[in-house]
Parts: structure tokens; C-alpha cells; sequence
């Protein structure tokens, strides 16, 4: 598992990341996020790996189609309220199938979860968007994206939190 960190690379967080049991992990030197207003925000040309977290539907659906970005995060806050049918997590089966193709990762942020008001709401989005990415095949990152030191949690964390969300009933 990889880690994304949305902090400037230094020695003393790479020994951290190294000594909570990451192999790899990106720093915000070694990427580029992308919070996306409009589609022009979204054609630029980027050398590094580029991450973009969409304030609409819409962004998100032409970031994943039209763009070279390869890691799209924070689906789970672009609509404030959930239907009374189901839950809207931000992905649907179009989404998730233009992702698959695509070859595109569909991230998924612990500091989000730390940070939330409404963890509970979140979670289940979270929750409703995995099952999606597995029923279509996405690939999936479940990574920190802290933007404080004290955020950063181990590999073993991620991994067993992440197994939880996944076999949660409702």
C-alpha cells in the first residue's frame, strides 16, 4: 500500500512514514492536487501525479473522461444531503465504469474521517462508494492525505480500518 501525504517532504516525516510500515509514500513535492473549480482548471498538462478533489458531479465525471489526472478523492462531500431512498456517496455505476476503463484510482482520505462533523454520514458514503469500486473493478487508494504531522497513521491502521468499513452491515 502506498501513502499519499499532503505535507512538504522532509527527512524527519520520510523516517515516520518508513517506520509506519509504508514502502513508498508521495509528499506534496511529488504531487500535484488539483482542487478543481472548472474544466479549464482541470486541461492543464502536469508532469507528476496529479490529484484532484472536484466540487461537483460534473468536474468529476470530466476529470475521469477528458484528463490526464490519475487519482480523484472527496466524492463523498459533493452532494450535503443524502436522497431518502439511498445514500449519495458522489460515485454511481457510469462514474465507477468510465473509471475502470480509464485506468483511473479513486482515493479515499482518513483525514477526512478524522476531520468530519458528520462521521457517521461519511462513513456510509465511504462505505456505498467502496461497494461500487469493487462491483466495477476500480482501483482504490485508502490513504492517509493528512495535512498535519499528528494526522499520519500506520499502514496496519489504514489496512484494518479499511477491512472494517468494508464488512460493516446495515
Amino acid at each position: 500500500m502506498d501513502n499519499i501525504i499532503l505535507l512538504k517532504k522532509t527527512k524527519e516525516l520520510e523516517d515516520l512514514c518508513r517506520s509506519l510500515g509504508f514502502e513508498k509514500t508521495l509528499f506534496l513535492d511529488d504531487v500535484k492536487v488539483i482542487e478543481a473549480k472548472t474544466n479549464k482548471d482541470l486541461l492543464k498538462k502536469y508532469s507528476q501525479f496529479t490529484i484532484v478533489k472536484p466540487i461537483t458531479e460534473d468536474l468529476l465525471r470530466f476529470a475521469l473522461e477528458k484528463t490526464k489526472i490519475n487519482l480523484v478523492y472527496g466524492m463523498e462531500f459533493l452532494h450535503p444531503k443524502d436522497s431518502v431512498h439511498y445514500v449519495r456517496g458522489g460515485l454511481d455505476q457510469i462514474i465507477c465504469k468510465i473509471a475502470a476503463e480509464k485506468g483511473k484510482i479513486i482515493g479515499f482520505s482518513f483525514s477526512d474521517i478524522l476531520h468530519a462533523k458528520n462521521q457517521p454520514k461519511l462513513l456510509g458514503r465511504m462505505r456505498a462508494n467502496l461497494r461500487l469500486c469493487k462491483k466495477y473493478n476500480v482501483h482504490i487508494l485508502f490513504g492517509n492525505f493528512s495535512t498535519c504531522k499528528e494526522d499520519i497513521r500506520s499502514k496496519k491502521d489504514l489496512v484494518a480500518f479499511l477491512r472494517t468499513l468494508r464488512k460493516i452491515k446495515k
